[in-house]
């Protein structure tokens, strides 16, 4: 028996409780620990999955800690009462002080608080309710047990070293800390200095006053949507997301931030959410940069095949008008033969930028290769105003090529479709194309639409 400090009207149920601890915290004895148990076992642990509605249910969680903290667990049972419920049924309340040992013999302390309630079944006393908890707040999930190892005994650390601990931790952490209520806008709570630093502030009085005290005015407008529906997810203490978004630093550029935030409880009793937030600006501009190379045509800078043809494959998904036309530029070769390739590639950045500052940027310009251009226009409920821009288009390069090398005799020639069906890309780029063939086939320099 491992001590006891209790008033005892039946040995028995003192003893039955005092074996059921014995087998499951020393012995870590599965089945002789689930031999005193009820088929119709109502447990609840220490943490938030630890309910079991039966015997079989509180089998998996008892072997699961067991895998997870295999060694022995020594107990003291104190401040032990009971209570006959009605004949042969007993109700009764114990303190538990739980002590193990760590492989490097720093030892843990817990302390437990037990209810119990017993029957008995085919002549033997069997547990059929349990009920551990324990006043501390500092279980995290996945511990079975909360322990807090300590170096020197069994003594509790005071409040003075926790918070000393504490300004060590957020000091080596790479990123920066900050704490807000879980309130309309998330009112600041806490801000380190790592975090000051992060965002360019001198003090925690500038960057509150900066923000006027709520934190959402850090947060890109964009991304505090992302952030709103991340926290809906948190209705309890504990809780924890993982999300990425931009956050405004005091010269009023951004920077992004990877954000691992546990909803807790403030010291004065409010819900709040405390992160921790890592630059990570330099990752996503790599991972930008790296994108823009696989999706981008590096002489013109507007979208390359592969990047015009995901673009317009979701867009023409998401609109319900669209305007689908190709581009095609009439004896390009000749440019190249007469004026050289720098001169070619001049005019094909020429047009380029062109079609990107007559177009929106919602649009998709890109160029499907050599001298041939697509541009998708999402939304549009006037062609005759595509047709306006376009007609533009034609006469603007018509009049750069005149002056610049007039005798290639460039002209541009469009051909295009627009409608509302969902299409895929090679079903616009084939019935854009046929259109095309038909303006090269009679006249070029010309531009037609098509309905489909």
């Amino acid at each position: 028996m491992e001590g006891r400090d209790m008033m005892c009207e039946n040995r028995e149920i003192y003893s039955v409780l005092d074996e059921f601890f014995h087998h499951y915290f020393v012995e870590r004895d599965a089945e002789k620990t689930l031999s005193i148990l009820s088929d119709h076992l109502y447990s609840i642990g220490t943490g938030e999955g630890e309910i079991a509605l039966g015997k079989a249910a509180f089998r998996e969680l008892l072997y699961d800690e067991i895998a997870l903290l295999p060694g022995p667990l020594h107990y003291t049972i104190t401040n032990y009462s009971e209570k006959r419920r009605m004949e042969n049924c007993w109700d009764c309340f114990c303190n538990l002080e739980m002590r193990v040992k760590a492989p490097n013999e720093v030892e843990a302390l817990y302390f437990l608080r037990v209810t119990a309630g017993l029957h008995q079944e085919n002549g033997a006393m069997i547990i059929d309710t349990l009920h551990a908890s324990e006043s501390s707040s500092y279980q995290e999930e996945g511990e079975y047990l909360p322990m807090k190892f300590i170096s020197e005994g069994p003594k509790v650390i005071n409040w003075e070293t926790q918070h000393e601990l504490m300004e060590i931790i957020s000091q080596i952490m790479p990123g920066g800390i900050i704490d807000g209520y879980v309130e309309k806008d998330f009112p600041l709570y806490v801000a380190n200095d790592r975090l000051l630093q992060m965002v360019g502030y001198e003090s925690y009085q500038a960057f509150e006053a900066d923000i006027h005290g709520y934190i959402i005015n850090c947060i890109h407008p964009e991304d505090r949507e992302l952030i709103s529906r991340a926290l809906q997810h948190l209705p309890a203490p504990g809780d924890q997301y993982e999300i990425e978004y931009r956050m405004r630093k005091q010269d009023g550029t951004y920077l992004w931030v990877h954000d691992i935030g546990r909803r807790t409880v403030s010291s004065d009793g409010r819900d709040a959410i405390i992160s921790v937030l890592v630059d990570i600006s330099q990752q996503v501009n790599t991972q930008t940069h790296l994108l823009q190379e696989a999706s981008n045509d590096p002489l013109t800078g507007v979208y390359n095949r592969k990047g015009g043809k995901e673009r317009i494959t979701h867009a023409v998904q998401t609109t319900s008008d669209y305007v689908f036309f190709m581009v095609d530029l009439d004896n390009f070769k000749q440019v190249n033969d007469i004026y050289g390739y720098e001169q070619g590639d001049r005019v094909l950045c020429y047009i380029a930028e062109q079609m990107m500052e007559s177009f929106r940027k919602s649009d998709t310009v890109c160029r499907l290769g050599g001298d041939e251009f697509a541009v998708f226009v999402a939304d549009c409920q006037d062609v005759a105003a595509i047709e306006r821009k376009v007609t533009a288009l034609i006469q603007a390069y018509g009049e750069m090529t005149w002056s610049q090398c007039p005798a290639a005799q460039s002209s541009l020639s469009v051909g295009g479709v627009y409608g509302h069906t969902p299409r895929t890309f090679a079903e616009l780029y084939q019935l854009a194309d046929q259109v095309l063939y038909e303006i090269k086939k009679s006249q070029k320099g010309q531009l037609k639409l098509r309905e489909i």
